[in-house]
């Protein structure tokens, strides 16, 4: 699972460009102050998708170590995914920044994740969050979804704009449909994934 097998569209920008272009302090709320703070040393430059991009179907991205580069990657647009969206890092803190918005028909930001949206979010169902101390959601404009599951209370979730998700926690989770809660709930996330890879409903009507 990384991010160069998702789109085949990436333009290497070396690094004393991309960080004119693309400011990772300010579309973090100033959360990351340098990229030392995501990676050992500062990555040789940016991998950057020119204008908006749309995924038909569901979209699973991330990093673990040792599977891709370490890097930034940057859509200079919109993201637009018609099923749902997964991002997923482990121990790396591979970010992905929009400059534009993102859409979603369910929305899984978990462990060590670095999503930053310079615009809106929307997320048809589902916005989950469930992060390390090194994850991060980060939002610009407006933001709305179904309801949101905050499964933990570390790392950093920003909402800069308005927001219309009711906000639910691990202890009054009974918006989601009960076979999702039984057991530990540090299954959650992978019971509620591949039901949203089915097409199955997650939400309680």
């Amino acid at each position: 699972m990384s991010f160069e097998r998702w789109s085949a569209s990436w333009e290497s920008v070396p690094l004393s460009e991309a960080v004119k272009r693309y400011d990772i302090g300010k579309a973090s709320d100033d959360h990351v102050e340098d990229l030392e703070d995501l990676f050992e040393e500062e990555p040789e430059y940016f991998f950057v998708h020119q204008g908006d991009l749309t995924v038909d179907g569901s979209l699973s991205i991330g990093n673990d170590p040792g599977l891709a580069e370490d890097t930034v990657y940057v859509i200079d647009g919109d993201l637009t995914v018609d099923g749902p969206m997964r991002f997923l890092n482990g121990d790396v803190y591979t970010p992905l920044y929009v400059t534009g918005s993102v859409t979603a028909r369910h929305l899984m930001c978990l462990l060590d994740s670095n999503l930053f949206i310079g615009g809106s979010l929307t997320v048809g169902g589902l916005l989950m969050t469930e992060f390390s101390d090194m994850g991060m959601l980060a939002v610009h404009g407006a933001a709305t979804a179904g309801a949101w599951f905050e499964a933990g209370d570390r790392g950093e979730v920003v909402f800069l704009g308005d927001v219309k998700a009711p906000r639910v926690r691990v202890s009054e989770a009974d918006v989601l449909l009960p076979e999702f809660l039984d057991g530990d709930i540090e299954d959650a996330a992978d019971k509620l994934w591949a039901a949203a890879l089915e097409g199955r409903p997650l939400l309680r009507p």
